[in-house]
């Protein structure tokens, strides 16, 4: 919850530095995601299973402080919701993540239309879930890493108030969610949440 906190002061200090330079707006978009891999045990066999891409959605808000030579910096706050499937014998199971997402991006406007983009993002996951077949017994969440680092690069156009962007976004640190069926206490699965995802995004600005 600390590292939530931490979060929102951040967003909130960089939106409010140069506020006479500051542009504010909406934005949101899908998620194509990819996690790690999910290992688990199939009648005493360990099993390692190579994740699905699936499509999520994102909602949240922008800031834009300008700055000289074409620069700018760009702290966004962001409602992320992703997917990510696994396959075992025909049947599927879905892990799906809530996060709170602070990206902290440094751009270059290229003929006033155009821009370039990359930096950080810091993620705070509120929620973690995996959904598994009928056939498995249900599991619940034990334990999982809350904070991810990781990083963006994009391009984007923008035409007045209104643009869109596509981004690719890669995990710097590595983090594990652990789950187990709700009639033991045995490990039933451990997944790898880093991740790699595309991003596409459109968002108007009030100023």
């Amino acid at each position: 919850m600390k590292n939530l906190y931490l979060l929102l002061v951040v967003f909130c200090l960089t939106a409010s530095a140069n506020a006479q330079f500051l542009n504010w707006g909406i934005k949101g978009g899908v998620n194509y995601n990819e996690n790690g891999d999910l290992r688990t045990i199939n009648q005493g066999n360990p099993i390692s299973l190579s994740s699905n891409e699936e499509v999520g959605y994102h909602i949240g808000i922008l800031t834009e402080i300008k700055l000289p030579l074409f620069l700018y910096i760009r702290p966004e706050l962001v409602y992320t919701h992703t997917e990510s499937s696994y396959i075992l014998d025909d049947d599927q199971g879905t892990l799906k993540l809530d996060k709170l997402e602070l990206p902290v991006l440094l751009g270059f406007r290229v003929f006033k239309i155009g821009r370039f983009f990359f930096g950080p993002n810091f993620s705070y996951i509120m929620n973690t879930k995996l959904s598994v077949p009928e056939s498995i017994e249900g599991v619940s969440n034990v334990s999982s890493d809350d904070f991810l680092v990781s990083g963006q690069v994009g391009l984007g156009l923008n035409f007045g108030k209104v643009g869109a962007d596509i981004r690719w976004e890669t995990g710097f640190s590595d983090s594990e969610a652990s789950f187990i069926r709700d009639s033991t206490d045995l490990d039933f699965a451990l997944v790898d949440t880093s991740h790699s995802q595309f991003i596409l995004s459109f968002y108007y600005k009030f100023k």
